[in-house]
Parts: C-alpha cells; structure tokens; sequence
C-alpha cells in the first residue's frame, strides 16, 4: 500500500477524502466453547480436596497389615517321622570324635607359589605425576595433561 503524502499547505489537503473502514473478519469461536465450560463448572467442585470427592475410605478393620499381600503357599501336612529323609543333612561330628590323623601331602607349597611368581605376567605401569610435596599421585591420561591423538591409532 502506497500512499501519496502531501505537504499540509497542499491543494490536494482541501477537498476532503472518504475513510475507508476496513472490515475485520468475526473473530474465530470455537464450537466446542459451551462445553468446555460447562465441564469446567462442573468438575470445578470436585477438585476442592485435591482428588475425587467421592473416594471411598477403607474401613478401620480392613488395614494393611504386615506380610497380607505376599503369596501363602499350601500347607503340606505330614503324618510320621519316616517321611522325612535326612540323607541330605551333612554329617557333623560329635564332640567327642577323634580327629583323623596323619594326613599329609606331597604338596610342596613354597615351591609351587614361587614358581607362580616368576611365571607370571609383570603389570603394565601407569603412567602418573607426582603433584605434591607429599607424593600424591595423579593419573596422566585421566588428568588432561597427555593429549589423546597421540594413543590413537592410525587406519590405513
């Protein structure tokens, strides 16, 4: 849109120009308003108490009480001793048994445990910094100080 603007001393000032209403279009409602609000006004009340209105409180004779909700399992009724087997009882022995002596081994343990030793795999070192005039110790590749690019390796 545009307009030509003249200078108030203009001659064109003199005759006066019509006003042009522009109309604006209904504004937009929506058909679902009505009810929007009746269920407003109706659910408005309710909420009062923050929940339902109409919960049912339990009676005081049906509280919860401790193990009610775990499963029960069928009782099993036994009618002699015999039925119960007590092969799978580990034997104990009486406080007045002997022990059994003179066992021995022909195990040489001292030997068996340096030769572990000396077959054994050395640990690869960490590489740390000591970092105080105590000695505490810093991990270099968690510390920032060892850039990453260098352990990376390069593909072909």
């Amino acid at each position: 849109m545009t307009e030509v603007v003249h200078p108030p001393e203009s001659v064109y000032n003199l005759i006066p120009k019509e006003e042009v209403k522009v109309e604006k279009p209904p504004r937009y409602m929506s058909k679902f308003r009505t009810t929007v609000v009746q269920e407003k006004k109706s659910n408005k009340d309710l909420m009062r108490t923050m929940g339902p209105a109409k919960a049912e409180m339990p009676s005081p004779e049906k509280y919860l009480r401790k193990h009610s909700k775990e499963p029960k399992l069928p009782e099993t009724v036994c009618t002699s001793a015999v039925e119960h087997s007590f092969t799978n009882f580990i034997y104990v022995p009486k406080r007045m048994d002997n022990p059994t002596m003179g066992i021995h081994t022909t195990k040489n343990f001292v030997k068996t445990n340096a030769l572990a030793n000396v077959m054994a795999v050395p640990k690869k070192v960490q590489p740390t910094s000591a970092d105080t005039k105590n000695g505490d110790k810093q991990v270099l590749e968690n510390s920032g100080l060892v850039p990453k690019y260098i352990k990376r390796k390069v593909g072909l």
